[in-house]
């Protein structure tokens, strides 16, 4: 059995696995189907959260356009 401390990550390699993953696609690591039943909420919602990502490029994006909007709503 394969002790795992974050849910959403390979042990062996580190890479992100699906919750559902039998194995892991990079290096063929066994996951522990059971790995989620005793892990603390605390550590679910941060795991959560790092599972949402979010490139730069678009967060630059969308505070042009806030700024865009503001400026144009402003007179």
């Amino acid at each position: 059995m394969v002790l795992r401390t974050h849910p959403n990550r390979c042990p062996r390699c580190r890479e992100r696995v699906s919750p559902f993953a039998a194995g892991c696609a990079y290096c063929g690591a066994d996951l522990d189907p059971k790995r989620n039943d005793h892990v603390p909420i605390g550590r679910r919602i941060g795991s959560a959260w790092d599972a949402l990502s979010v490139r730069p490029e678009l967060l630059l994006a969308a505070f042009a356009v806030l700024v865009v909007v503001s400026y144009l709503f402003a007179f």
